[in-house]
């Protein structure tokens, strides 16, 4: 299911540990994918957690983070980062367990997606792939949106790696994010005032 960039011995928990979310934490959207996550597969995340996390802060970084490997391959530091950004809803720069494990479940399902979408099997995916993959993901963006994407990362128009489609579905998923952060009512709209968008841009 996933490996690590590097020998980590897995650390038993050592204090009693409760897999249900604070609050806040089930009210962000990729709750969702929290609770597709099964018993045994947060044990095992819980582990991995705890053997990067070496200072028993409850947290870990982008520099932790980028060793996870999903397929086979390292999300590295610019994916990594972009990730937290997505899923840290306390915005304090790092993902507890609760966020990780919604992070982890987010990459997976895309790589299942990715591999599906592939028909070919040449190991990338084109713009109108990237639409279908995005909307089985829960992403429903016009192609034309998807098609700029895919150019921003592929400016020849050569499909894209799992690692660049990664990075193009974290900026979706950022954008949602953010988004949701600025609508705590869940109304669909916001109001943001230039300050607040140079922020938004920023972030993304």
């Amino acid at each position: 299911m996933y490996g690590y960039g590097y020998t980590a011995a897995v650390v038993a928990p050592v204090m009693s540990f409760s897999f249900v979310p604070p609050q806040a934490f089930q009210q962000a959207w990729f709750y969702s994918l929290y609770t597709q996550i099964q018993q045994a597969q947060l044990y095992e995340m819980q582990a991995w957690f705890m053997s990067v996390d070496l200072n028993r802060s409850g947290t870990i970084s982008s520099g932790e983070l980028q060793y996870l490997n999903i397929g086979g391959t390292p999300l590295g530091i610019e994916t990594a980062t972009k990730l937290i950004k997505v899923f840290d809803y306390n915005k304090n720069g790092q993902i507890d367990f609760y966020e990780y494990a919604a992070l982890h479940q987010f990459v997976n399902n895309l790589y299942r997606c990715f591999v599906a979408n592939d028909r070919n099997f040449s190991g990338t995916i084109d713009a109108n792939e990237i639409y279908n993959a995005l909307l089985t993901s829960g992403f429903q963006l016009p192609f034309p949106t998807v098609n700029y994407l895919f150019l921003k990362l592929s400016p020849s128009g050569y499909g894209l790696l799992f690692t660049q489609f990664l990075n193009l579905c974290a900026t979706v998923a950022l954008t949602r994010s953010l988004f949701e952060w600025n609508d705590p009512m869940r109304t669909g709209v916001i109001h943001l005032n230039l300050a607040q968008l140079y922020d938004i841009i920023a972030l993304v």
